[in-house]
């Protein structure tokens, strides 16, 4: 066993809301991020800092706002194979397309990156579609107002 530290550097940005944490386990059912199956190992609040123990296997680590946004509003971070510990850090960012998402520091990772922008894309997607109910939502209140 090896010990995982992630500190979740403080930001107004997501400030309110708790980060939840899970890693790669094709054992468990609890919840597919991304068609990869995963187990939750915890939470983090804003500028808090935890330690989870893990396996030494290669892992993803997950963290996602809440289980609604997860296919678009997520990061992750590949664990290599070892027994060394992990040390772990990163934020919310500023971006509406992709819910204000957390963001693991440091993390270059190709396959990352690559679900960032499929992310962002998923996230623009679901923005316009909220935008565009928004709006005829509003149209049609304001045209049933009107009349009487």
């Amino acid at each position: 066993m090896r010990k995982l530290t992630i500190k979740r550097t403080k930001s107004f940005i997501g400030c309110a809301a708790k980060m939840k944490i899970y890693i790669e386990d094709p054992s468990s059912s609890e919840l597919t991020i991304n068609n990869v199956p995963c187990r939750k190992i915890g939470e983090l609040k804003n500028g808090e800092e935890k330690i989870f123990e893990i396996g030494e296997q290669a892992a993803k680590i997950f963290g996602i706002a809440d289980t609604l946004s997860k296919e678009y509003c997520n990061d992750f971070y590949a664990l290599p194979e070892g027994q060394d510990d992990v040390y772990l850090t990163g934020k919310n960012r500023f971006n509406l397309a992709s819910g204000n998402a957390f963001r693991f520091d440091n993390n270059n990772n190709e396959e990352a990156l690559a679900n960032r922008k499929r992310g962002t894309k998923k996230g623009v997607v679901v923005l316009v579609v909220a935008i565009v109910i928004g709006f005829v939502a509003g149209f049609i209140i304001t045209s049933m107002l009107l009349r009487f």
